[in-house]
Formats: structure tokens, C-alpha cells, sequence
């Protein structure tokens, strides 16, 4: 390659190209995660749209959301009693490589005046609060009355409080929450359920289990060495993400 003018277009283009790699990849794994989803959802969950979620992009994300933006409906012997909101923002992660999911919403809403009954969401740059976090939209006085003594700002509101599950890792996927909806709220559910339910959590946690792996390198390949499988750490070994360990 010369010094030249073609010497520096060729490297713009090779950088282009490279952009567009990128992003035909993430456009693939959008799309394979959003049939999964909607195989998920289809599987499940009676009365659902032909197609339970939609795909749109904004800018170098994507959203998989519920269809139509007005969540999915959830039944009670047929009758529509609540909504399933669900909305996923999804870029690929540091490296450029693997799809993460940056923020997601599972919410239950009741159907009667659309109001929040509680929601499990995930923000991966949250620091005000925990970054996978319940949040309850009810009241209860034995709670209220302890948050008022403590000095709790919105003592009365269930919702301003963030409960931790588990961050960025270990948080629940789709697959928990439509197993809470079905056996802990009684809403309507298909036959066979429960094994769709189980393979997509499968491959939901073998995917976290790669992603904790890239976070602590060192610690993963110890493990392994105590199993007896031989592994070798390359030169310079890599370092423990200590953000993705620490954040609460």
C-alpha cells in the first residue's frame, strides 16, 4: 500500500467496511433474539398477535418490544384482566461482539385502569439504584409505617423502592416472569408451556455463564483446573471486569 491518496481511501473504506460488519452482525442477533422471544411469548401465552413483539432500531440499538407498544394481553378463563408490558434495548457489548441487553422491562398491568401492579427492569448504567431491581406498585401499612419512620421521602408509594435481584448477571429473564405470571397469578397459559419455559431460561443462564466467564477470566479457568480440565492463561492473562462484579 502506498503513501498516497489510494493508500488513504483503502483505509477509510477498510473502516467502513469494518462498520458495516458490525452492524449486519448486530442486526443478525437482534433478529435471532427476537424470534426466540416471539417463540417464547407464541408458546406460552394464549390470545397473543400473530406476532407478539416488533423489532424497531434507534440509531445503534435496537427495541424488541411488545407488539403495538400496548403490551400483550393476559387472560383469566378468557376474560382479559391484565397486560404484559415488555420492552428490550439491545447493542452489541464492549467488545463489539456479543449482544447485551441494555435496559429491559417486564411489567404486569391491570387491565381495569392500566395501573402498574409491579415490574422487574434492568438498567445497565444505573447507579442511583440497583441495576436489576422489583419495583411493587401497591400499598401496605405495616411497610408504610416503617418508611415513614425511617424518614423514607415517599413513605406511602411501594414503587420508589427498588429491590435488588441479583444485577447485571444473575438478573430473572422472560422466562421467570412468564412462569410467575402463569403459577403464581393463575393467568391462562398452552399446553406445554413449561417446556418452552425451560429451554429458553436454559439458554437464557448459558449465556450469562459465558458473559460472568469474560468478566473474571482467571476465576473461570481456576474452576476449571479444579474440575481437571487443563487450561492455559495467555500472556498478559486478562483481567476481572471489576465494574460488572462491583456494581450493585
Amino acid at each position: 500500500m502506498t503513501n498516497g491518496p489510494r493508500g488513504r481511501r483503502s483505509g477509510r473504506s477498510t473502516s467502513s467496511g469494518t462498520d458495516e460488519r458490525t452492524a449486519r452482525d448486530l442486526q443478525h442477533q437482534v433478529e435471532e433474539f427476537g424470534r426466540e422471544t416471539d417463540g417464547l411469548l407464541s408458546a406460552a401465552l394464549p390470545g397473543l398477535p400473530t406476532r407478539p413483539i416488533e423489532i424497531l432500531r434507534r440509531e445503534a440499538r435496537y427495541i424488541v418490544r411488545a407488539s403495538g407498544s400496548k403490551g400483550l394481553p393476559l387472560y383469566v378463563k378468557e376474560e382479559q384482566l391484565a397486560t404484559l408490558d415488555l420492552r428490550l434495548a439491545c447493542e452489541l457489548d464492549s467488545v463489539g461482539r456479543y449482544l447485551a441487553v441494555e435496559e429491559s422491562t417486564f411489567g404486569l398491568l391491570a387491565t381495569l385502569d392500566r395501573t402498574p401492579v409491579l415490574r422487574i427492569d434492568y438498567r445497565r448504567d444505573m447507579y442511583a439504584a440497583p441495576a436489576a431491581h422489583i419495583q411493587v406498585h401497591a400499598h401496605r401499612g405495616a411497610l408504610s409505617h416503617l418508611l415513614s419512620k425511617a424518614g423514607h421521602p415517599h413513605p406511602h408509594d411501594m414503587s420508589a423502592l427498588h429491590i435488588p435481584v441479583g444485577g447485571a448477571r444473575f438478573r430473572p429473564c422472560l422466562e421467570d416472569f412468564i412462569q410467575f405470571l402463569i403459577v403464581e397469578c393463575k393467568f391462562d397459559s398452552l399446553p406445554g408451556w413449561q417446556d418452552c419455559v425451560r429451554i429458553g431460561r436454559e439458554r437464557w443462564r448459558r449465556r450469562q455463564a459465558a458473559a460472568v466467564t469474560r468478566d473474571m477470566p482467571e476465576e473461570a479457568a481456576r474452576v476449571l483446573r479444579e474440575l481437571g480440565y487443563k487450561v492455559e492463561s495467555p500472556e498478559p492473562p486478562p483481567g476481572a471486569k471489576q465494574k460488572a462484579l462491583r456494581n450493585w
